[in-house]
């Protein structure tokens, strides 16, 4: 997963009217692109101040917000885009973030369009491609469970719950939907803005793999085989895209049915790039919890992606068999200064489905250990039905605990690399079903004990400082 995107050049403000991109004016200029993003001011604060639609709960609050955010958008929009139109280019309004996309410029309409009375910012728009993982030999021979699902101690919760009653949106290049391990878990909602086909597919296979190790239902490869999925193809046949066509997924995600409690990305862009954190603030207000990969930039500090890199989210780093960190893995912190990870999960050598009916391959990087987290949430979610992502993140946030290689509390130099909780995070699944009693549920031995497979105190998602589960809403 090595996603590109642009970086902003420098702007050149227009008195009283919005502000164009340098680089995108020489682009029209000569021919190079037709198209332009056109953003206005983004509008979740007043989202967030509607002491009415805060009042709301379910499904009626998240029709109250994407109501709200169509008619606060499209207020916002309405005079830019009706020059557009009046100036023959084709227009895409988008609600999820206050956004147009503009086709069809020239630099005569460029100049009209940015001559127009209001605030906003017409830029080029970012495109967007997920990068191969490391793969490797198509499988052969299955264990069941697999490494990854074993390490993080998923089967041990399988007793309890497979992850039943929950739905996980798989943001990626599709789902092979004839897989025997996905077939019977979809869910029934899709989207697919790049090809528009009908039925859940998947040529390149990234998106299968990421479905599988989330809720596959054979050969032990899916941490919540009980839970069910919907997707959006954010990545077309050879893995690229636009941020437009990201935004449509977003916006899938908020109007689907069902709605996914939790949205698998296994995606990623550079850290200047933050356009999809309106999204994803959207989702946290409609109770979806995002779950990001932190990127496979490597060993140094500071490397974390965007989305990723956003407080909203929870960030995934990737270890290997025996807990050390992924070389490949990104490190934390974030440009600005927030720790991330949250977490680090399997991530090396993970095997999962394939684009064929029944085969199986390995595929490594932080791709493959963030849907060990989005199971992990998936699991969470339906052992305790009543929680909501503030309650998942109190409870995740005050049941820490280092094991084996993971980095103790006093090498705060480490938490920044690794995150907390490491490969453990699913011990906080493993005993977080509560009894009526308030103890917590341990499967054999003492807790603690290598027997038990459970460490004495429940483990789970760190909070970080300035991180999601500070406010986590």
């Amino acid at each position: 997963m090595k996603p590109q995107l642009f970086v902003l050049s420098a702007l050149v403000a227009l008195a009283s009217a919005g502000v164009v991109d340098l680089n995108l004016k020489r682009s029209v200029e000569f021919s190079r692109v037709t198209e332009a993003i056109i953003e206005f001011p983004q509008v979740m604060d007043q989202i967030k101040g509607n002491v009415a639609l805060q009042s709301l709960s379910g499904d009626a609050k998240v029709s109250a917000l994407v109501a709200s955010l169509r008619g606060l958008t499209s207020a916002a929009q309405a005079p830019l885009v009706a020059v557009a139109k009046s100036l023959g280019l084709t227009v895409e309004q988008y609600w999820v973030s206050n956004v147009i996309l503009v086709k069809g410029l020239t630099l005569e309409k460029l100049s009209q369009l940015t001559s127009t009375p209001g605030d906003f910012l017409i830029r080029a728009q970012g495109t967007d491609y997920i990068t191969d993982p490391i793969t490797g030999e198509e499988v052969v021979t299955l264990q069941n469970p697999q490494w990854g699902v074993a390490k993080i101690r998923a089967n041990l919760v399988w007793s309890i719950t497979q992850g039943e009653g929950v739905v996980v949106g798989i943001f990626d290049s599709g789902v092979n939907l004839g897989h025997e391990a996905l077939s019977a878990g979809y869910a029934g909602a899709w989207l697919d803005p790049h090809h528009n086909e009908a039925a859940p597919t998947d040529v390149l296979g990234h998106g299968s793999h990421v479905a599988g190790t989330v809720l596959g239902r054979a050969n032990g490869i899916g941490v919540a085989p009980g839970a069910q999925w919907t997707a959006c193809r954010g990545f077309n046949h050879t893995g690229n895209t636009t941020e437009a066509l990201l935004l449509q997924c977003g916006e899938f995600f908020l109007t689907s049915t069902p709605r996914p409690n939790v949205v698998c990305n296994s995606w990623g862009g550079p850290q200047a790039n933050p356009f999809f954190r309106p999204a994803v603030e959207a989702w946290r207000q409609a109770g979806i919890i995002p779950v990001f990969a932190m990127g496979n930039s490597g060993r140094f500090c500071r490397t974390v992606s965007a989305s990723a890199n956003m407080p909203e989210v929870i960030a995934v780093g990737a270890t290997n068999d025996v807990d050390g960190m992924g070389i490949y893995s990104s490190r934390g912190p974030t440009s600005t200064g927030l720790n991330k990870p949250e977490v680090s999960a399997p991530g090396t050598n993970v095997i999962s489905c394939g684009t064929g009916a029944s085969n199986y391959v390995t595929n490594t990087g932080t791709s493959m250990a963030t849907p060990h987290v989005a199971g992990s949430v998936a699991l969470l979610l339906s052992a305790n039905p009543t929680w909501g992502s503030a309650k998942l993140g109190a409870e995740c946030s005050n049941s820490n605990e280092f094991e084996h290689s993971a980095p103790s509390f006093a090498d705060y130099s480490l938490l920044g690399s690794s995150g907390c909780g490491k490969t453990t995070l699913l011990s906080c699944i493993v005993g977080i079903r509560k009894l009526n009693s308030g103890e917590i549920t341990v499967f054999g031995g003492e807790p603690g004990s290598r027997e038990s497979g459970i460490p004495g105190k429940r483990v789970g998602f760190m909070p970080q400082e300035n991180s999601l589960y500070n406010d986590f809403n």
